[in-house]
């Protein structure tokens, strides 16, 4: 790096960025911002508001070294010393795999877990192969009160997952276990499990000889090889998870693209699944294998009846009354739980920039990330809020609309980008519900979601309605039981051919029967 003259902030990301560029690095000026700031101790933000303060000699020589080992190709993370994960940051250290954004994922897949055995008396959580310990303290400090044992075969690994629990301030809450598998951990808590959570080695031998320098030539092998079809390790983690689940429990695992098929014919051949369900990553790549161990988890009694604001009122016959006050709520950015013909829905107005969106996932913590279904107030909507729609699907909407058919179409440009799902479509619906439909006139279109806690039953009568999600909620319109008590049947009709995503109140035989005619 030239000495000549003063060395800015800007001059050193300039010059850094043009210099990895020559070595090869794809992205070089992310680099040089990255390593800019480990050096500074000033975010990307700092850096761009500090162009013209100069380096001091420490920060200058440290650059030297940081640059000279991001130039022989060694990955960003292990140069800076840590890196960031869903809310927390974590040491990272060579011989220790580095955090993938697409394993914050599997946390979201490991949290529904966690929240559906809420009543349980004790939330225990066993993760296999911890690594840095990211998964393990994300889960600890994103669930209060749940006990996570992580285990790790590698010695560097656990030292450093301990360095980061005790750095989280968790030290109570996880558990950090040196052993093989589970080898370690207490035969005691063997099916006290409410989740297993493992991110294990699961890449195939022929894909590792193909694997990147910056990953090959640092990463450590032990936490990527997966053996010749990547499912050494999860054929293990198969066969002790039966072991250590409560009944009702989750297994979550992430693998490798192209061994989720095997490894879900794995566990649906091995039985005892209640379910079994191959996810996707944000780039859309199958990556998460979630089944859930047949039995009942323990069940909370829901605590009905807030003494919050309610409203009773007449579904099929609601007041002018009751529709301008729930009106005014759902426009002054609130949130309503309101019955529905299928079951009662916490909803907010589907307006751009709407506060009660937000609200509505964390009344029923569950992950932003999710889209909310639209329920509108006649079968017009369709035309002003979906294009492309095929014939078939339309007479499903003319045969089928009011009533518990909802239909994912590819959204058109009237729907707000908050509401649109990633791939660029939305669910549509409308409830056989005088009520809503009223609301939605007077509105415009409701995302409208099931009013429970994520994980939990949904509410079909408003006796059933949890005691924290009505007082969460701005109005409750509490009208007795539903008409159906059951879901609506999703469907999917942005293919040629319709595709049931969720089976409820509308059996799929006449989905199919109604779409052939």
């Amino acid at each position: 790096m030239p000495q000549e003259n003063v060395w800015t902030i800007k001059r050193c990301l300039e010059w850094t960025r043009d210099y990895l560029a020559s070595k090869g690095d794809d992205h070089s000026r992310l680099s040089a911002e990255w390593l800019l700031s480990a050096a500074t101790g000033k975010d990307r933000t700092g850096l761009y508001m500090s162009y013209d303060e100069p380096l001091d000699p420490a920060e200058l020589n440290l650059m030297h070294g940081f640059v000279a080992r991001r130039a022989k190709g060694e990955p960003l993370q292990y140069i800076s010393g840590k890196t960031s994960f869903r809310f927390i940051e974590v040491a990272c250290a060579p011989g220790v795999l580095i955090p993938r954004p697409e394993t914050e994922l599997l946390v979201d897949a490991a949290l529904e877990g966690i929240d559906a055995a809420a009543a349980a008396p004790e939330l225990r959580v066993l993760e296999v192969g911890c690594g840095t310990g990211c998964v393990s303290c994300a889960i600890a400090s994103e669930r209060p009160g749940t006990r996570v044992t992580a285990t790790d075969i590698s010695p560097v690994a656990a030292g450093l997952a301990r360095k980061n629990r005790d750095a989280l301030g968790l030290t109570d809450a996880v558990d950090i276990v040196e052993c093989d598998l589970a080898s370690g951990v207490s035969e005691g808590l063997m099916g006290t499990f409410a989740v297993l959570v493992s991110n294990p080695p699961y890449i195939p031998d022929e894909v590792m000889r193909q694997l990147p320098s910056e990953v090959a030539d640092f990463e450590p092998e032990l936490a990527l090889a997966g053996g010749v079809d990547g499912l050494d390790i999860y054929r293990r983690l198969l066969d002790l998870a039966p072991r250590a689940l409560m009944p009702g429990g989750m297994f979550a695992v992430e693998l490798h693209e192209e061994c989720l098929g095997a490894a879900a014919d794995l566990a649906r051949a091995q039985g005892g699944w209640k379910s079994v369900e191959v996810r996707h990553d944000l780039t859309g790549r199958p990556r998460f294998l979630v089944a859930v161990r047949e039995g009942e988890l323990p069940m909370a009694e829901p605590e009905h009846l807030p003494e919050g604001r309610i409203e009773p009122c007449d579904q099929g016959e609601p007041s002018p009354e009751v529709i301008e006050d729930a009106a005014s709520v759902l426009r002054a950015g609130g949130v309503v739980v309101m019955p529905t013909d299928s079951v009662y829905g916490i909803g907010a107005a589907a307006i751009p920039g709407n506060p009660g969106h937000r609200r509505i996932f964390d009344i029923k913590r569950r992950d932003l990330a999710q889209t909310l279904p639209l329920l509108v107030a006649d079968p017009e909507e369709l035309d002003r809020l979906a294009v492309d729609v095929p014939s078939w699907a339309r007479h499903l909407a003319e045969r089928l609309w009011p009533g518990a058919l909802t239909l994912v179409v590819r959204a058109s440009g009237a729907v707000p980008p908050e509401f649109c799902r990633e791939d660029g479509t939305v669910a549509l619906r409308v409830p056989d519900s005088p009520l809503v439909r009223a609301l939605a006139r007077e509105v415009g279109p409701l995302a409208v979601t099931s009013a429970n806690t994520h994980g939990m039953p949904a509410p079909a009568a408003s006796d059933d309605i949890e005691r924290r999600i009505a007082e969460a909620a701005d109005l409750t319109l509490a009208a007795g039981p539903t008409p159906a008590g059951e879901a609506s049947t999703i469907v999917d009709v942005t293919s040629a051919e319709p595709r049931i995503v969720r089976q409820g109140a509308i059996p799929a035989d006449v989905i199919e029967a109604l779409a052939q005619a």
